[in-house]
């Protein structure tokens, strides 16, 4: 498990976390990355398909995996391509990193209202819920 708290002026903007060995790290990082910097919505960074490299070995693995939802997960084909001809060996895996996500999202009120959007990875079968 790796969890990360996302702070704002002091106060909690988001939760992440991951489960699944050694692409935690890589898979929390990515989730992070994909909502605060590519402003993508919470499902979306969570549904992106994966990559990850950890320098040792010197190879790239990629997402290619279906969950017993019917639900697939991989890069496309011409990310790899690009990848590929700059000189990467790339691996497939089945296997999955499973992420977690709750972001607050303010409504732009002064009142300060605001929402809990929860994400849960499908990769695992799992949904969020609260009361």
């Amino acid at each position: 498990m790796s969890p990360t708290i996302v702070l704002k002026d002091g106060k909690v903007k988001a939760a992440v976390g991951a489960s699944g060995g050694a692409n935690i790290i890589a898979a929390t990082t990515e989730v992070f990355l994909n909502h605060f910097f590519l402003k993508m919505d919470p499902l979306s960074s969570v549904l992106a398909p994966r990559i990850y490299h950890q320098l040792i070995p010197n190879k790239i693995s990629f997402e290619n995996l279906t969950t017993v939802f019917g639900d697939h997960f991989e890069i496309p084909k011409e990310t790899r391509v690009v990848l590929e001809k700059k000189g990467h060996v790339l691996t497939p895996m089945t296997g999955a990193t499973i992420v977690q996500f709750i972001v607050q999202e303010s409504d732009g009120n002064a009142g300060g209202m605001s929402k809990l959007v929860a994400v849960s990875d499908p990769r695992k079968g799992g949904f969020p819920s609260g009361y």
